[in-house]
């Protein structure tokens, strides 16, 4: 049986892929400011992931991936030994999936929140990575790109929101019975005024009928057509809506 000398626990590499301890210092620390910029955007914003979590995700994806690209390189001497360098660095991929999931909520009325957040994460991991390679100037770039797309762009959105976006309403409609009637003509009522129905309940108590709705408008004059025309029916006693 053969032996190979370990290396020196000190060491940065394995021979004839030594990199200087400096210059490992240089990939952490550009890496930890870079996620760190990101990180203060996000909680000036008041986000849940902010300054310090992005700031500990650069620095421990810079240093999986130095660890990737140089850590093993002295076991290529032994026979047999196959390294694949991009293991480590596909599987912090992975477990970045995993901490940006953890970041959305999917409410009970149908809205997503935390998207941004989520993706946020995903670049700063891959800032850490581009400086644990080397790659400085474009984890510079890509940090600048991010900064500019949630600053500048976030004054764009409500101009696009503003055409596209609908809003979740819940609408509490007292009925006399039988219910079977009004929630038919709900659905024509919805349609006409294009208005979609995400959700719709009806609850019996005490020889009265309540329905529930969840549903989405463009804007609140598509809402109060919808109310109005509702209210309009003679088995509907009250209709009340918020947001």
């Amino acid at each position: 049986m053969a032996y190979h000398k370990a290396p020196n626990v000190f060491s940065t590499g394995g021979e004839g892929a030594m990199i200087p301890f400096s210059v490992i210092l240089l990939r952490l620390g550009v890496a930890l400011l870079l996620g760190a910029l990101i990180g203060l955007e996000r909680e000036h914003s008041d986000h849940s992931a902010g300054l310090r979590t992005n700031a500990l995700i650069a620095l421990g994806c810079a240093l999986f991936t130095i660890i990737s690209a140089y850590g093993f390189m002295s076991l290529l001497s032994i026979q047999r030994i196959q390294l694949d360098p991009t293991r480590i660095a596909s599987y912090v991929i992975a477990g970045i999936g995993f901490l940006g999931g953890g970041v959305i909520f999917h409410s009970a009325r149908g809205k997503v929140s935390g998207l941004t957040t989520a993706a946020a994460i995903w670049v700063v991991a891959s800032v850490g990575m581009a400086c644990g390679v080397g790659m400085l100037w474009e984890a510079v770039a890509v940090t600048v790109l991010a900064l500019a797309i949630l600053n500048l762009l976030l004054y764009l959105e409500p101009l696009a929101q503003r055409r596209h976006r609908s809003s979740v309403y819940s609408l509490h409609i007292e009925l006399t019975p039988p219910a079977s009637q009004a929630s038919s003509k709900l659905y024509t009522i919805c349609e006409r005024n294009k208005a979609q129905i995400d959700k719709l309940e009806i609850c019996h108590k005490d020889g009265s009928e309540t329905m529930a709705v969840v549903c989405r408008v463009a804007d609140v004059a598509a809402l109060t057509r919808v109310i109005d025309e509702i209210k309009a029916l003679e088995c509907v006693q009250a209709v009340s809506a918020e947001l």
